[in-house]
């Protein structure tokens, strides 16, 4: 009897086990898919290259990555309230340039990085409240942003780059808090843990998803989507200033204009990593996964030596398809729900 107990106990917990797995797939379907194209493409740029898969293209890779991820993750959240966010890339720009001119003129690495959290974060609460309060569009709202955040980073540095001169500063990126981790492999992770735990683990995760999936249903509901609005667009200035803070490490030379065209990269990583556009879907995992094939993208074009002026050609044409399977994977979820 105790046998026939255990068997079943046994077989239960398998089929538990066979069920979660199941679930889990369903849930990251597309993400998975990505992460196999993502093994695929640098799989056959090694047969081709014969250096993809060394461990100093995986690393030069990963540091690369790291900027855009933080960023990403920014964006990820604005994008499934059903907004956009363009101004990152100047934000990130403008907070990198102020940290930088206030580390140099204070030689406090301390002060800088405050500044330039405070500036991007500044930034994202001034694009939350125009979108949310004064119900402005995000697109144009952000543009906005775009070029006041591109023409004031050129005021205040007066057109020129600047040299970070703190040498300690470096060890930002690239030193090690935990040892054999580099640092932004270190940022990168817990970016995304945070991320993943906010959006699935938080009542404030199923605001967003609420937000995005029917803004009218979900103030119906009680869910204040002003305030979600404008924590999402501060989240995404912040993050931008992050990843300034990062790539201003790496470089230690900041221009004025860095972040150019990375709100490009931000908006084709996020869908490619299956976010929509129209708000509602989107994953920490996903947007992990889009910017590490975003990136993979640009280092196949590098390693095959083709010229990288067709990088952004690549980009939007990453965009287009990666919208249109969005589109065709919503309409798809339409029909189920309606059965």
């Amino acid at each position: 009897m105790r046998e026939v107990c255990e068997m079943g106990e046994n077989n239960l917990t398998t089929v538990r086990s066979n069920n979660r797995t199941k679930k889990f797939i369903r849930a990251y379907k597309l993400e998975l898919g990505m992460t196999l194209i993502l093994m695929l493409l640098y799989i056959v740029l090694h047969f081709v290259t014969g250096t993809a898969l060394t461990s100093g293209n995986l690393l030069n890779v990963l540091q690369s990555s790291a900027p855009l991820l933080i960023m990403t993750m920014g964006q990820l959240v604005v994008i499934i309230t059903g907004g956009i966010d363009l101004s990152v890339g100047s934000i990130y720009s403008l907070s990198g340039m102020c940290g930088t001119l206030v580390m140099l003129s204070t030689q406090s690495i301390a002060a800088g990085v405050v500044a330039c959290l405070v500036v991007g974060t500044l930034c994202g609460i001034i694009n939350g409240a125009l979108v949310a309060k004064v119900k402005m569009a995000p697109f144009i709202v952000t543009l906005a942003m775009q070029g006041a955040a591109a023409s004031i980073t050129k005021i205040v540095a007066g057109g020129n780059s600047q040299t970070i001169t703190l040498t300690a500063f470096r060890a930002f990126n690239r030193g090690e808090i935990i040892p054999g981790v580099r640092n932004y492999i270190l940022y990168m992770v817990i970016i995304v843990l945070l991320m993943y735990f906010l959006l699935r683990k938080t009542v404030l995760g199923r605001w967003i998803y609420a937000t995005g999936s029917n803004e009218e249903a979900s103030r119906l509901v009680g869910i204040p989507v002003d305030r979600v609005k404008i924590i999402c667009y501060t989240i995404s200035g912040f993050l931008s200033s992050v990843a300034a803070l990062l790539g201003a490490s790496r470089l230690m030379t900041v221009e004025v204009t860095a972040g150019v065209g990375m709100e490009l990269d931000a908006i084709a990583a996020t869908c490619i990593g299956g976010a929509s556009l129209s708000g509602g879907m989107g994953t920490a995992f996903g947007a992990l996964i889009g910017t590490l094939l975003q990136t993979g993208i640009n280092n196949g074009i590098n390693l095959l030596r083709i010229n990288s002026f067709w990088s952004g050609a690549v980009t939007g044409l990453v965009i287009i398809v990666s919208v249109y399977v969005g589109m065709a994977a919503g309409k798809n979820k339409k029909r189920k729900g309606k059965r």
